[in-house]
């Protein structure tokens, strides 16, 4: 397991012991645990390395995450490619997407030898309070000179305890000279919603799942129906490239649209991983048409809430196959800070498939056509669309059979990009009531797979 810091220290079970050996030499002999007996196991490792540190200059001098990252690496690595050890600096950035940070609510981009510049500036932060604007260039923090230094380097000095100040010196656009500012921090949740009009539509892309998701989704949707009002036609829900989040906000924006129907459920080796997750309606677009936009990078809660809407007969997805991650994790905050994740159960859609390895088919695709939305649009009206065979295939395919998933997945194979044609089809798919009302029942019509 320590190898990897000195390929001289082996630890090697022999009969009811391990045997601790450093250049050849016995260290020391420790008993083996029984098998079900987790704490001793904790035990013995932190013994071996201990032994091992004693014996080995090599493993002496090396940092304490390293020798965390050797031993959860070979505690994981013969799970699944989701269950891994994340050290504490990108724990702490996938903690701030999650659940937000201290900051002044600033995106800044790198600038090639020169001070980061501003490249997006959150409402209703300490920021836009104090008038910064796009293109100001932070100059120093904490009397630290930003110039030529480590955008992750800043970001970090930028960020801490919400209410703590943080003093910054700010050049403005057009100024030649910068000032100096003090501002206290604040808990910013980066937005994963941005909402605009699109015709008589309210276009909304999603990005990712973290706490604010659904209550910024329906913020947008009552302004959507404010500045559109009775000529409402629908709302284009936009997942291509959102890689996941939080499940409880996959479930909740689900419910947004859900006047009711089952959305997720759960199923592992244990009893407790069998869940099932409903709507019991009362969404803000519980009865509005929605179009879905997913691609090769929408994954897991993206998924989730793809799956439930297309199963549920609510949406009509558009883009192609998404990307085939359903399952759950269970986050461990270390005592160093950093998170051990370990996959517990798996996803399986309203229609009983798992999510894993097959992901989401769309009822329109349109990966790899070039051809342009009218000739996408014409080919649906005349039934090119999902068939409630493919989808019966779909739902009854057996997992455990690699090709025949591949060959599934082929129908509309997985794009990473986004398609330029997808929001012209999906806007014409919502003013076209009967082509929207054709292609939704589509699921319905599919055999419902027992599981």
């Amino acid at each position: 397991m320590l190898f990897r810091s000195d390929p001289g220290f082996v630890v090697a079970r022999v009969g009811d012991k391990f045997e601790a050996r450093n250049a050849g030499t016995l260290v020391e002999d420790l008993d083996a645990p029984r098998n079900n007996d987790a704490r001793r196991w904790a035990e013995l490792t932190v013994a071996t390395i201990n032994s091992g540190r004693s014996a080995s200059a090599q493993l002496r001098q090396a940092t304490p995450d390293s020798i965390y990252r050797t031993v959860f690496d070979g505690a994981t690595q013969s799970l699944d490619v989701y269950s891994r050890y994340y050290d504490p600096e990108s724990a702490a950035d996938a903690r701030a997407e999650r659940e937000g940070f201290g900051g002044i609510g600033v995106a800044l981009e790198p600038v090639e030898g020169a001070e980061p510049r501003v490249a997006l500036v959150y409402p209703d932060t300490p920021a836009s309070r104090a008038g910064f604007m796009v293109d100001d260039r932070i100059l120093q923090v904490e009397g630290v000179s930003t110039t030529g230094a480590q955008l992750r380097d800043v970001v970090r000095r930028l960020r801490g305890p919400v209410g703590r100040s943080v003093s910054l010196k700010v050049r403005k656009v057009g100024e030649s000279e910068g000032r100096e500012v003090s501002l206290a921090r604040a808990l910013i949740v980066p937005p994963s919603i941005a909402y605009r009009r699109e015709g008589n539509a309210a276009y909304i892309k999603l990005s990712a799942f973290n706490q604010a998701t659904t209550e910024n989704l329906n913020d947008a949707l009552k302004r959507a129906m404010k500045e559109i009002g009775p000529r409402f036609e629908g709302v284009i829900l936009d997942l291509r490239g959102n890689l996941g989040g939080l499940l409880d906000q996959a479930i909740s924006v689900s419910e947004v649209f859900l006047p009711e129907g089952p959305i997720v459920s759960t199923r592992g080796r244990y009893q407790a991983s069998v869940q099932m997750s409903e709507s019991h309606g009362g969404g803000v677009a519980a009865r509005i048409p929605v179009v879905v936009l997913i691609n090769g990078q929408s994954a897991s809660a993206s998924e989730i809430v793809a799956a439930a809407l297309q199963d549920n007969g609510r949406a009509v997805l558009i883009g192609s196959t998404s990307y085939g991650k359903g399952s759950v994790q269970s986050v461990i905050q270390l005592p160093n800070d950093g998170e051990l994740r370990l996959t517990w159960a798996k996803f399986y859609a309203p229609s009983g498939y798992p999510l894993q390895d097959l992901g989401v088919i769309p009822t329109i695709c349109t990966s790899g056509r070039s051809d342009g939305a009218p000739a996408i649009l014409s080919g649906a009206r005349d039934g090119q669309m999902i068939s409630a065979t493919t989808l019966t295939a779909w739902r009854t395919a057996d997992h455990t059979k690699q090709d025949r998933l591949t060959q599934l997945r082929q129908i509309c194979p997985p794009d990473t990009k986004e398609n330029v044609v997808d929001l012209d089809v999906a806007r014409s798919v919502l003013a076209d009531r009967a082509l929207y009302a054709r292609a939704v029942r589509i699921p319905s019509q599919s055999n419902q797979a027992a599981r």
